[in-house]
């Protein structure tokens, strides 16, 4: 194998398996607040316990979650937001046991410690009844 063929390996490997990684994930839909008036409403995504979710977090610190919860669990729903890569990641995940049958507010989450290098916003969790949606604050 030459270097160049090995050079474009390195490359391309991380590629895909980043790629498929994404894949996997469900966008978060989200809601442009405004202010003094109403947002036109989003849709709210199903929670999935496999595959996890995704918020792009384009606006650094103006996004919340909201988390409705409406698993038959008597122990509640745990909602964790990943760490991200940058400076203040060491600080860890941050996670949420949640009662069911209710609605929370979650966030607005620090960049430096969520956001992802790909410039997104992890979320999972262990319930898949209930329903997830973020709103970008003015």
């Amino acid at each position: 194998m030459s270097l160049k063929s090995f050079l474009a390996f390195l490359i391309i490997i991380p590629l895909l398996l980043n790629a498929g990684a994404l894949a996997t994930r469900t966008v978060i839909s989200e809601t442009q607040a405004v202010a003094d008036s109403s947002a036109p409403h989003n849709a709210w995504a199903a929670l999935s316990s496999t595959t996890g979710h995704y918020l792009n977090y384009t606006v650094d610190g103006k996004q919340i979650l909201l988390v409705n919860t409406t698993a038959a669990s008597t122990h509640g729903i745990n909602v964790t937001v990943e760490k991200g890569s940058f400076w203040r990641s060491s600080l860890g995940n941050a996670s949420f046991t949640l009662a069911v049958n209710k609605t929370y507010i979650l966030g607005p989450f620090e960049s430096s410690r969520f956001k992802q290098a790909n410039g997104q916003l992890y979320v999972d969790t262990n319930a898949t009844r209930g329903r997830i949606v973020a709103i970008r604050l003015p």
